[in-house]
């Protein structure tokens, strides 16, 4: 993660950067979690992105899967499917694997 770029990553040859503007819910990334699928899980200062590779998913303040607050400074996945959020306003826990 970045302080404003987004996300980097090395593809095997070169540097790859993902952004907001990407589908990267905002370009601080606090912190990067993997889950058991290889869903990338990424923590910003605009809410919880996560990415299969393929499409993004966004979870922030307020909407359906609503955070308590849009800074997701950690990520953890639990095996079990759930994905615990910390954020300056508290912790979420989403059971998306459910």
């Amino acid at each position: 993660g970045t302080w404003g770029g987004g996300v980097s990553f090395y593809d095997g040859k070169t540097w790859q950067s993902l952004t907001s503007e990407d589908g990267l819910a905002g370009d601080v990334v606090y912190s990067i979690a993997q889950d058991d699928d290889g869903v990338f899980w990424f923590g910003t200062n605009k809410g919880l992105s996560r990415y299969d590779g393929k499409a993004w998913q966004t979870f922030a303040k307020g909407g359906p899967n609503g955070l308590i607050d849009d800074n997701v400074y950690a990520v953890i996945a639990h095996p079990s499917g759930e994905i615990w959020v910390g954020t300056r306003g508290g912790v979420t826990r989403l059971g998306y694997g459910e």
